[in-house]
């Protein structure tokens, strides 16, 4: 609270009538933190962060009697923000740290690959070589590379099939 008052005096805003109010429900939101939260210090964190969001908005319930209500939903979900917070850091915790980084020699193979289906590709005929290029590299549906070729859904299926063949017979070579 001494945080608080401080902060409120250094800004020379009029505290006392906020002071007074927030006195009043201070204890219940204490009581609703310790009660949630299983460390002291982080329901007394949270405690000092609900009246900082009541002071930033006290023009809005300033006419009001009671801001309770505003305070302990404030609370709420603040709560809810730092379970989401801690749950989320315990899953990505939980998750094994995979490197996916390639040793030189793997990496020298996996463009060597690509390079020599780059080739094979370009060594198909005209029409597969197109429809290929469209739907695996750009990633165009069966429906919009018919109407680009000016073919048949079916016709597009049938070359498609036939290129990814001769690709994959070429590769196991």
């Amino acid at each position: 609270m001494l945080h608080f008052i401080l902060l409120c005096v250094l800004l020379n805003m009029n505290t006392e009538i906020f002071l007074q109010r927030v006195a009043l429900i201070r204890p219940d939101l204490e009581r609703l933190a310790r009660k949630k939260l299983s460390v002291q210090e982080d329901a007394e964190d949270l405690v000092q962060e609900v009246l900082m969001r009541l002071w930033l908005i006290r023009e809005k319930w300033a006419t009001h009697q009671d801001c309770k209500p505003l305070a302990l939903n404030i609370l709420k979900h603040c709560i809810v923000s730092r379970y989401r917070k801690t749950k989320e850091m315990e899953a990505i915790e939980d998750q094994p740290f995979e490197t996916n980084t390639l040793t030189p020699h793997q990496y020298t193979e996996e463009k060597d690959l690509g390079r020599f289906i780059w080739t094979l590709i370009e060594q198909l005929p005209p029409l597969q070589q197109l429809i290929m290029r469209l739907k695996d590299i750009e990633g165009h549906e069966v429906e919009e590379i018919a109407q680009i070729t000016n073919t048949t859904s079916e016709a597009v299926r049938m070359n498609l099939s036939r290129a990814r063949k001769r690709v994959r017979d070429e590769v196991m070579r």
